[in-house]
């Protein structure tokens, strides 16, 4: 009886899959067209409903025709199966949101459907009666421009608002904001806050964009057309799916006056900015250089309204008297209080070549102040620096009496005029300062003769410490006296050279009494490096003082043989430090 009955059921279910195939097969594909509405506001979108009966699936519908006068925003589709006095019906509905392109009466033409033709719609777009929130509408959006008329690569601040009243927005789209002949860049990542209005709590999603014209005219912002989900806040209570529905809003696009550069304007830069500040920062004190000190130059420019990458380089490459080594520059953009503030920073390492002075030349940066539409400059002065000679003033006697040449009129006369220059000081002051330099300066070169013509007579050799040369050592010097030498053996005279290596000497030797080539020589013990030395000093006697009178050829004998020496000294030491701890004590003490 059991089994009887199960194939009764087997039967059943058999008869009703057929009778629903036939009834299906029998039926001729039919389409319906509805309308939810024909009269809308600009930014609203309308429903086209077309639903197909007879078929599950498989159904194409052209769209094309609607793309001339529509955007279509979404297209959804839900199957249905119904029984009704043991007849099935089955039909799908597809559901087209479409966003009007223009105001005025708008004509929704046939699209085929399954092989028919559905009817055609006319619907009319007029502009919305309210001008922001509390309008009635579950959503607004606004856009607010900083400025309505601004010059060419001047910061424009442009900022998009969307609000809503329900729940929830999700999967928001907004139309790019791409204006021709203008660079566009996003600050930061879009908000969300509320606000109430009249009563009424908004929710509020902001973009906030900043806009940099590049060429002068009409800038055409396009209308912003936004496009998202709704939702209550529901759900479905079999799928838990949140209950949403599409929505679009609109707003109108801008035409902003961008005006030509001021014809005053100097041609070689542009900058128009809010405020535009420069300084500079100083590694250490300036006043107390001598030639191979080096110092590091920091110059930083902030500029409000305006992005770090349109500030020109002021790095300057060439100052007599310094070798400048530039380093890559640091650029930065950051927000503050909603305006773009750029940043360059520029840094750089002087080492002082020569005694004497020096001048920073200034830096002076023209810029447009776009709030006083007026031009102003950001200024820094230039700096003086005096370089003081290696061992001071009393080292230039020794040096100048090695050469058996006597301080002449002309000397003298030059360092009163420098005395001079310092017009605080009283003349009788001045005078009185430049005899007083004169005497010792005589009394020293006579000792110093009378201390030669004695080393003559007794042909002892004596090795000279003085006082004026101890402030020349110190420790950690050596290395960077070493590098000065190379440079200078690549563009300085046969004078610079001689000077530099007897600097080098008494840091590498650590005596402040080593004044002269010949004694450098002898401590260096080498015949190759003697013999380059007895070139460089030929070459300053030869005639010619320029820098052909010592061969690049010498110049780079003289470094591979200088660089040698140290390298195996340096090896040498390595080997002994290595070994010292390993090292015996004397069998018997003595």
């Amino acid at each position: 009886m059991k089994r009887l009955l199960s194939l009764t059921s087997l039967l059943t279910v058999l008869m009703t899959v057929l009778l629903f195939s036939a009834t299906a097969l029998g039926q001729q594909a039919r389409v319906e067209t509805q309308l939810d509405r024909t009269e809308l506001v600009r930014g609203e979108t309308v429903t086209l409903t077309v639903r197909v009966h007879g078929q599950q699936g498989g159904v194409q519908i052209d769209l094309e025709p609607l793309r001339d006068s529509f955007e279509v925003v979404s297209t959804r589709s839900a199957s249905h199966l119904r029984s009704v006095n043991n007849r099935i019906e089955s039909w799908t509905d597809y559901r087209l949101v479409l966003f009007p392109r223009n105001l005025g009466e708008q004509e929704i033409p046939p699209i085929a459907v399954a092989g028919e033709q559905t009817p055609s719609y006319t619907i009319t777009v007029t502009e919305p009666t309210g001008t922001g929130p509390g309008n009635g509408q579950d959503v607004f959006m606004e856009t607010v421009l900083s400025k309505d008329s601004i010059y060419v690569q001047e910061q424009l601040l442009y900022t998009i608002r969307l609000y809503y009243t329900i729940a929830g927005i999700r999967n928001p789209n907004f139309t790019e904001v791409a204006p021709e002949g203008a660079v566009v860049q996003t600050l930061g990542p879009p908000h969300q806050y509320e606000r109430l209005i009249d009563g009424t709590r908004y929710g509020v999603y902001e973009i906030n964009y900043v806009i940099f014209p590049q060429r002068s005219g009409e800038l055409e912002i396009p209308d912003i057309v936004f496009r998202g989900e709704l939702t209550d806040g529901s759900s479905n209570f079999v799928f838990r799916n949140p209950n949403m529905r599409p929505i679009t809003a609109f707003a109108d696009g801008y035409t902003v006056e961008v005006k030509e550069r001021p014809a005053g304007f100097p041609e070689n830069t542009w900058l128009p900015a809010q405020n535009i500040q420069i300084t500079e920062n100083w590694s250490r004190d300036i006043t107390t250089m001598q030639p191979g000190d080096s110092v590091r130059r920091t110059i930083t420019v902030v500029a409000s309204g305006l992005d770090g990458a349109a500030l020109p380089p002021l790095s300057q490459n060439e100052i007599e008297g310094m070798n400048v080594y530039p380093e890559p520059a640091d650029i930065e953009r950051t927000v503050i209080d909603g305006n773009v503030v750029g940043t360059r920073v520029e840094s750089y390492e002087l080492v002082a070549t020569e005694a004497g002075s020096v001048v920073i030349p200034e830096i002076n940066l023209p810029w447009w102040d776009t709030d006083e539409d007026e031009q102003r400059e950001a200024v820094i002065p230039s700096s003086f620096i005096r370089i003081a000679p290696v061992g001071g003033v009393a080292e230039e006697a020794v040096e100048a009496g090695q050469e058996g040449s006597d301080l002449t009129l002309a000397s003298l006369d030059s360092l009163q005029d420098e005395l001079i220059s310092e017009v605080q000081t009283p003349a009788w002051i001045l005078n009185l300062m430049a005899l007083v330099i004169v005497v010792v300066l005589g009394m020293m070169w006579w000792l110093w003769r009378r201390q030669q013509q004695r080393n003559e007579q007794t042909e002892v050799p004596v090795i000279h410490k003085t006082e004026a040369y101890a402030s020349d050592i110190e420790d950690g010097q050596e290395k960077q006296a070493f590098t000065e030498l190379g440079n200078r053996l690549k563009n300085a005279d046969a004078q610079q050279i001689r000077l530099q290596l007897i600097a080098w000497g008494r840091q590498y030797f650590m005596d402040a009494g080593l004044y002269n080539l010949d004694d450098l020589a002898a401590r260096l013990d080498s015949v190759d490096i003697r013999d380059a030395f007895t070139q460089l000093q030929a070459s300053l006697y030869s005639g010619n003082s320029g820098k052909d009178a010592y061969t690049s050829e010498q110049r780079q004998r003289l470094l591979d043989l200088l660089t040698r020496y140290r390298d195996q000294n340096a090896q040498q030491r390595r080997a002994e430090r290595q070994a010292a701890p390993y090292a015996l004590p004397p069998l018997y003490r003595n």
